[in-house]
């Protein structure tokens, strides 16, 4: 398969702003570090303030161009690090091979089982979360005195008929 050139765009929004500079660099050296990864060029913009962020967060964006050997490593990239935009310069078209696209759809349905089993598991998680909270309120509320509950009661009861 043809080299595949491409240009990628990475997005950062966070602080202090200089902070955001060093973790893109060092995000783009991590790249560089990928089997099929070559960076050929790369601009870090300076970090600029949101105007509408309720806290001080800056943002920052880095322009990089990586060359890959195939388009495996370029997917790999695509999903390890998620840039905000791929633009492929060259070639102007792709030729595969049967076996290479199986490969290509395989790898991708493999990442997508991985990204719905975290998915899964954190549902799992803050169910099981909520349920323990629950329990904690509901053994914190048979401790409570009884005079401390029928005024929770009529609380409840009050909210209750202002939302009918």
């Amino acid at each position: 398969m043809v080299e595949i050139k491409t240009i990628l765009i990475f997005e950062l929004l966070g602080r202090p702003p200089e902070h955001l500079k060093e973790t893109l660099s060092g995000l783009i050296d991590k790249v560089a570090k990928d089997e099929g990864v070559k960076i050929v060029e790369r601009k870090i913009s300076e970090p600029k303030k949101v105007e509408k962020a309720q806290q001080d967060l800056y943002t920052t964006f880095a322009e990089v161009g990586a060359d890959f050997r195939d388009l495996k490593s370029l997917m790999s990239v695509a999903f390890a690090y998620m840039p905000s935009h791929i633009e492929i310069l060259s070639p102007a078209e792709l030729n595969m091979k049967n076996f290479e696209l199986n490969s290509f759809m395989n790898d991708l349905v493999l990442k997508m089982h991985q990204y719905d089993e975290l998915a899964k598991s954190l549902v799992i998680e803050r169910h099981i979360l909520q349920s323990k909270l629950q329990e904690k309120m509901n053994a914190e509320q048979k401790d409570m005195p009884t005079e401390t509950k029928e005024k929770s009661t009529v609380k409840k009861g009050r909210k209750k008929k202002k939302s009918a």
